[in-house]
């Protein structure tokens, strides 16, 4: 039998030849700059300015879900089929095309929104999304090139890319920040969404304009995949944005939401990590899904270090980050390390069945997560409303860890009888041919 710190380096060096290591990077700059650059931010800006900041990116974050339409999921799915490389192009190709109606469509309801003032209480927020909504076509378009390229296994060069320009963004927004506020950021923030799709443009140009087909053909199947991703990862976005939301509307105090803004930023370092080994594992998850034996194998390896990982770094973050935080910017910003440790727990909950709804869109019944993400919505909706009535910012908090072991325990259960029932289906076709 292996030894165990044989088997550690073995699955180390696995990971990082599938380029994990790679990804994980190029996510991390990615998340560093949507949310974690306000890390290094705070310092120029007031509580009030981080919750304002916040609740635009939640809006923002929700925006972009419905300007992509779901295509980012349908490209994932059929590109990592076995097809020839001139049909993943032309599938590229119809899923850039179709995305183009629903940014105009938000764009264009975002702004009637701004001018009614419907997003947040604050006007700061309303002035400011007149600008930052720009950042949803780069967002939209630039989730499509990127889950393109991980279905086609082009891992490294998309992840180098990305980490070089973002990490250059960041020193971008940091900078003009500093000089220039709450407006700086948001500008930079919005060019830089910009600059950070140049470089996958590139990368994929050659399959945009070669490697077509001698008979073009239309592919039905697009829409199918893209309207249940769209509604389960819209109801998801909503449901991860849900505290946000709600303590803009319902909570007063801007600088007790800015400090709990601050929390999800360090959440979402967390959740880097988990995304990294989802978007690792999908490819092929959609490559085994008539593979029972090989299916089962994938889900249960990266299932079982997801949940150790997971595991792992929520007891340090819960340790570390409330020490941290009062280290870097003082004993003011304590109630944000405290709001922290109960979020990390809603993390933990999240990456114990993350990978299970990768795997029912790996066997293409997305329509299964809908329906598990509108239970969720129910719940998460009702217990955030009782909690923040009740307890306001550490009742947010209480509530999301709460609705996520919920969710859990739904999406494991419903897991277990959409795979049972999709390889019946597959053993059944075998047997009749």
């Amino acid at each position: 039998m292996m030894p165990l710190s044989e088997t550690v380096r073995a699955a180390i060096r696995n990971a990082s030849a599938k380029g994990f290591f790679h990804l994980l990077t190029a996510n991390l700059a990615i998340g560093l700059l949507a949310f974690g650059s306000q890390l290094l931010v705070i310092k120029f800006l007031s509580p009030s300015e981080m919750a304002d900041i916040k609740t635009m990116q939640s809006f923002i974050g929700i925006a972009a879900v419905i300007a992509g339409f779901g295509l980012n999921t349908a490209v994932l799915k059929m590109c990592s089929e076995q097809r020839t490389d001139a049909e993943r192009s032309e599938i590229l190709r119809q899923s850039l095309r179709y995305t183009l109606v629903p940014i105009t469509a938000v764009l264009t309801l975002m702004a009637v929104a701004a001018k009614l003032g419907l997003f947040s209480p604050a006007p700061l927020v309303n002035r400011w999304m007149y600008v930052i909504m720009f950042s949803v076509p780069a967002t939209a378009l630039g989730s499509i090139l990127m889950v393109y390229l991980q279905a086609r296994k082009r891992i490294k060069l998309m992840a180098v890319m990305q980490t070089t320009i973002r990490i250059g963004g960041l020193a971008v927004i940091v900078l003009a920040t500093n000089l220039y506020g709450f407006a700086g950021f948001v500008i930079a923030s919005t060019i830089v969404a910009f600059a950070a799709l140049l470089p996958l443009i590139k990368i994929v140009r050659g399959d945009l304009t070669g490697l077509k087909s001698r008979i073009e053909r239309k592919y039905p199947e697009i829409w199918y995949y893209a309207r249940w991703s769209l509604a389960g990862n819209l109801v998801a976005t909503i449901i991860s944005f849900l505290d946000i939301l709600m303590l803009n509307y319902f909570i007063d105090d801007r600088v007790g939401l800015g400090y709990y803004s601050i929390a999800t930023i360090f959440v979402l370092g967390l959740n880097q990590v988990t995304t990294t080994v989802q978007s690792i594992a999908t490819p092929y998850f959609s490559e085994y899904s008539s593979d029972k034996s090989q299916f089962m194998r994938v889900l249960g390896k990266y299932q079982r270090l997801l949940v150790i990982l997971a595991l792992t770094l929520t007891v340090i973050a819960i340790l570390i980050v409330p020490g941290l935080i009062v280290m870097l910017y003082g004993e003011s910003y304590a109630p944000a390390g405290e709001y922290f440790q109960i979020l990390a727990i809603k993390y933990f909950f999240w990456s114990c069945y993350a990978l299970l709804g990768v795997a029912i869109l790996g066997v293409g019944k997305m329509k299964f997560s809908f329906y598990s993400v509108m239970v969720s919505l129910v719940v998460s909706t009702a217990l955030s409303y009782t909690f923040i009535l009740q307890y306001g910012l550490k009742g947010a908090a209480s509530a999301q860890a709460v609705s996520y072991l919920i969710i859990m325990i739904i999406v494991v259960l419903m897991t277990r009888v959409v795979l049972r029932n999709h390889f019946r289906e597959v053993d059944s076709a075998n047997a009749a041919r």
